[in-house]
C-alpha cells in the first residue's frame, strides 16, 4: 500500500476551518481544545498542530481562551472568529395536503 503524503500547513489550516464549520452546522459553537481538534481530524495531538492553531490565531481566523479543567492544568480552547463562518439558516416549507385524490404536486413532494 502506498504511503500517503502529509498535508502542507495551508492544507491543514483549511481542514481545521472545515472541521469548525461542520461543528457550527451541528449547533456546537463551543471552544475546542487542541486534543479535540486533533481527534476530529483523525490525528494525534502534537506540537506541530498546536503551532498551526497558534499561527491561525495570530492571522485572525481563530480566537482562543484559557479553559479551566478541574484538577488539571489549564488548556487553550479555540474556535472560529466571529464572522468567519455564518451558519446557514434552516429553511422550512409548508406542505399542504388534501385528503381524497392526491394531486400531481403532492405526489412529487412525497
Amino acid at each position: 500500500m502506498a504511503r500517503k503524503k502529509a498535508l502542507r500547513k495551508e492544507e491543514r489550516e483549511i481542514q481545521v476551518i472545515n472541521w469548525f464549520a461542520i461543528r457550527i452546522q451541528h449547533d456546537n459553537d463551543e471552544y475546542a481544545t487542541c486534543y479535540e481538534i486533533a481527534r476530529g481530524l483523525g490525528l494525534s495531538a502534537s506540537s506541530h498542530l498546536g503551532a498551526i492553531l497558534k499561527g491561525m490565531e495570530e492571522k485572525g481566523s481563530l480566537e482562543s481562551t484559557a479553559l479551566e479543567r478541574s484538577g488539571r492544568w489549564p488548556s487553550r480552547g479555540y474556535r472560529l472568529k466571529r464572522g468567519t463562518f455564518e451558519r446557514p439558516k434552516k429553511q422550512q416549507t409548508k406542505i399542504k395536503l388534501t385528503f381524497g385524490r392526491a394531486n400531481a404536486r403532492q405526489l412529487e413532494l412525497l
